[in-house]
């Protein structure tokens, strides 16, 4: 391999630490019921299930929080495979290959290809890239879209021309997770005015944005339109005040906007060690010794921009979660591919290879460690996780039939298992039902005893549990109600 050319080892070896990772993460026990996982489950089982493609709810009958961008991609594998666990996290490891090779391909033009190349192998074994890879969730996929928008702004910058392509990946991050991304994407600009300032002929973004916006409105309204005519009033409060709104200001949680000021730059410096170290160096470095080629001092203030301005939205607003910093960690990850070249001359490329190679090794062991043998809260998530795949294959084995469970709160992968998307029935519904002449055979309940449903006057006699130990926390709880 060592003898093949930077434009194909590179991408070679991207692909087979990504394949490495992925495969570390899925052969480990599954985690689903972690990293609010279910809800993205339950809109899954709603498409597949039921066919609802324009918005979709969980079990709980709760409407999507975030634009359909991500379940759409989840449904091109689960209507075909099922609804399983490498149909629901294939969309995360397809976008973690795709922005690992995307920064490679931005490090290499902009850096060398040595600064490329580590680049993108501090996107795909950070830590927390290592974790999603392997996630129902949007997270990778909306970084994916912000780092294509930020390129293509980077380039539209530089040539004056190729702002459709920024407004269309703008429009493809708000399907994702909302019109942050589109500001995530544009943050790097800033860096015209740090260029002005030290030069007042810099070059000035320009070109028609007229084409580009009417793209972005024409790719949003597609979906939100007809969405908005089928679900109303329902969708706009979760959406756009529930959590647009909500998450921002903090109204949704006990939180204010800036409550935590240095938070989300300790989660950066933290979260994605240890190439985080040499990202933060070369951010100091961009103020105190900036580039002397013109072109390359650009982009590196772009990057910083990126990077700092993100750090300001995510430190002021009220809602705090580490994985909120994907979008930022690509502009690190090409400053810190740079640091490490540039590391490399200073040690020698034989010295630095086998560094390289240690470190790699290092990570990748933390990885199967984590998640085959972690230890804490994460391991009581897999337990849970592991126990309700038990329940659901202890049901089949004990001849109930899944289509004639309802369920009061039985969790969603339970579903997920069973093959089954009903909403969770409320007592309402149950004495309808029942008073229609159609009650439910079988009623899930995660651990509530029958009486607490709130259906007075029933006799029922619970034929299944898991697990079977009483003394044991039940995740899982079947009824037959004598109606």
């Amino acid at each position: 391999m060592s003898g093949l050319p930077p434009q194909r080892f590179w991408p070679l070896l991207l692909v087979v630490l990504t394949a490495a990772v992925f495969w570390l993460r899925v052969s480990a026990p599954a985690d689903l019921e972690a990293y609010a996982q279910a809800r993205n489950i339950g809109y899954t089982l709603d498409l597949v299930h039921r066919g609802n493609w324009l918005a979709q709810y969980d079990i709980e009958g709760r409407i999507l929080s975030k634009p359909p961008l991500h379940t759409w991609f989840i449904g091109i594998f689960a209507v075909p495979m099922g609804v399983t666990r490498l149909a629901l996290v294939l969309p995360s490891a397809i976008s973690v290959l795709a922005l690992t090779l995307l920064v490679y391909a931005i490090g290499r033009r902009q850096f060398g290809p040595l600064a490329g190349g580590m680049a993108g192998v501090a996107v795909v074994l950070s830590p927390m890239l290592s974790k999603h890879v392997g996630l129902v969730r949007s997270d990778a996929l909306f970084t994916l879209c912000i780092t294509a928008g930020a390129w293509a702004a980077w380039r539209a910058w530089q040539d004056g021309k190729g702002w459709v392509l920024f407004w269309t990946a703008g429009a493809f991050a708000t399907l994702t997770k909302g019109p942050l991304g589109l500001l995530l994407s544009a943050t790097g600009l800033l860096a015209y005015f740090w260029e002005k300032r030290a030069d007042g002929a810099a070059l000035r973004p320009r070109g028609s944005q007229w084409p580009g916006i009417a793209v972005f409105f024409g790719i949003c309204l597609a979906w939100l339109v007809p969405a908005l005519w089928v679900h109303g009033q329902t969708l706009v409060d979760k959406i756009f005040f529930d959590e647009l709104f909500g998450q921002a200001t903090g109204a949704r949680k006990d939180s204010f906007p800036g409550k935590n000021l240095p938070e989300p730059t300790l989660n950066l410096l933290s979260r994605f060690a240890p190439f985080s170290l040499l990202a933060f160096y070369s951010i100091w470095r961009a103020f105190r010794r900036p580039s002397a080629d013109a072109n390359e001092r650009r982009f590196e203030r772009f990057l910083v921009c990126w990077i700092l301005a993100g750090l300001l939205v995510f430190s002021l607003a009220a809602h705090h979660r580490a994985d909120l910093l994907l979008p930022l960690w690509p502009a690190a990850a090409l400053l810190a591919g740079r640091e490490a070249a540039r590391l490399a001359d200073r040690v020698g490329m034989k010295r630095f290879t086998t560094g390289s190679i240690a470190i790699c090794l290092i990570l990748l062991g933390l990885v199967y460690w984590t998640y085959h043998h972690g230890a804490g809260p994460r391991k009581k998530a897999i337990r849970y996780s592991e126990a309700i795949r038990e329940a659901a294959a202890k049901v089949r084995e004990a001849g109930i039939d899944p289509d004639e469970i309802e369920h009061i709160d039985s969790p969603t992968t339970f579903q997920m298992y069973l093959g089954t998307a009903r909403p969770w029935l409320r007592p309402a519904e149950i004495e309808a039902r029942r008073a229609a002449g159609n009650p439910p055979r079988y009623l899930g309940t995660e651990s509530m005893n029958f009486g607490q449903t709130g259906i007075d006057g029933v006799i029922a006699v619970e034929v299944f549990r898991w697990p079977p130990d009483p003394e044991q926390t039940a995740v899982v709880r079947i009824f037959e109600p004598a109606w």
